[in-house]
């Protein structure tokens, strides 16, 4: 293991990454709170209507910062102006998609959950938090990691501040839906806050919009494709399993997921420096080293800490009503690891104008996924609806590396 590259890379992502291990332990007492205070029925709930408002907004909007990166390598720093107000166009649009789906007979896929006024101020709320992906990929553009850290813990600090106020009065799924708006509207005005210098009012007009619209087109299409077929198994497992099981099945895979996810939060520490060197012609990146110095010996610490305490944690956050989350959790974990050690893969396909690849990997992930369920979430649960994840995330990645490989072989 060689430690001066540890330090090194340390030394490089260590605001990003501080922020981010707060975050895992507020997200920990926040997860605690919520589910002991929701139960897993109520939790199921909860987690099915922000499933349905993810499915919507990341679908038409997720990684757009990744469209905008491209945009500022390519055009330089006006394209943020027109940025934002396409954030904020695309916001809007996936609000009134929102409310159309929550009065209409498809809300019995999420719950049924009616349109409570919490709900809708998080819809609005949502709206503004579109503003995070064009502030996102300016301060990653720029390499001001510090800033883009502050964004991420103030806004998760206020939710959790929120939330622990709102449930010593009423636990509920209001209160956790008023928690989560605050999140959203802290992440996008904040966001927008620390960038306002890069803003141009000047720069907004009709023939710069229908222009910005022309340039982008290419790379927006190929993004959203990449997002329509890749944001099924991350929420869609939640419906599935609630359509087959019951709420309560679903707030027991939910924890389960829920304990794990904070190995993504390595992936968000390392994108941006990945992608601000990517960004940078005459910077070259050693991914041998990344892997062999930093996510190997990560992951084995990961999953050997996950199996001989993963029930222990379970029942220290959320009590014994949710130990049946161990399992799942066990078996989602295979596929969460083989994602960190590969997502660099993801970054050198966006940056080679190769982006369609991975819209391609997610189409085989999507198959994976359906397949897997029909066949295992009726007899397994929670335990099968795991299976068929961790099964798409390997066949995704599999086919990633392979695409990558061929590529690069024949030029």
């Amino acid at each position: 293991m060689n430690f001066h590259y540890l330090k090194t890379l340390f030394y490089e992502v260590k605001e990003l990454a501080s922020s981010q291990l707060l975050i895992v332990i507020i997200l920990f007492i926040q997860v605690g709170i919520v589910t002991r205070g929701l139960g897993t029925t109520g939790y199921g709930q909860a987690v099915l209507v922000l499933a349905l408002i993810a499915i919507i907004f990341r679908t038409l909007h997720a990684r757009n910062s990744d469209v905008t990166l491209l945009m500022l390598k390519k055009y330089g720093e006006k394209m943020f102006t027109l940025s934002l107000v396409y954030d904020l166009l695309i916001g809007l649009f996936c609000y009134l998609i929102c409310l159309a789906l929550f009065r209409s007979e498809l809300n019995s896929l999420f719950g049924n959950y009616s349109m409570t006024t919490s709900l809708n101020i998080l819809l609005i709320c949502r709206i503004f938090q579109t503003l995070s992906e064009s502030s996102k990929a300016v301060l990653t553009f720029n390499g001001q990691f510090k800033k883009f850290a502050l964004v991420d813990s103030v806004s998760n600090f206020m939710r959790f501040i929120t939330i622990v106020i709102l449930f010593r009065e009423n636990a509920s799924v209001d209160s956790y839906l008023t928690g989560q708006a605050v999140f959203s509207l802290v992440y996008g005005f904040f966001g927008f806050f620390i960038c306002r210098n890069y803003f141009k009012i000047s720069e907004i007009s009709i023939k710069n919009l229908i222009d910005y619209f022309i340039k982008f087109k290419s790379d927006f299409l190929k993004q959203r494709l990449d997002q329509l077929v890749g944001i099924i198994p991350q929420h869609l497992d939640l419906v599935i399993l609630g359509y087959f099981t019951d709420l309560s099945t679903v707030g027991i895979f939910r924890i389960g997921k829920r304990l794990i996810e904070p190995i993504t939060y390595i992936i968000t520490v390392l994108t941006p420096l990945v992608q601000n060197q990517l960004s940078k012609e005459s910077i070259k990146v050693n991914f041998s080293e990344l892997i062999k110095n930093l996510l190997l010996p990560l992951s084995t610490i990961i999953v050997i800490t996950y199996v001989l305490f993963g029930e222990s944690l379970i029942n220290l956050i959320s009590g014994s009503e949710f130990l049946d989350a161990y399992e799942p959790m066990l078996v989602l974990i295979i596929g969460y690891i083989i994602y960190l050690n590969t997502f660099w893969i993801r970054q050198m396909l966006l940056f080679s104008n190769l982006i369609q690849f991975h819209a391609f990997s997610r189409l085989i992930s999507l198959a994976v996924f359906v397949v897997g369920s029909s066949l295992f979430v009726v007899q397994f649960g929670a335990v099968g609806i795991a299976i068929a994840t961790s099964l798409s995330m390997i066949a995704q990645k599999m086919y990633e590396f392979y695409a990558f490989n061929k590529h690069t072989k024949q030029n």
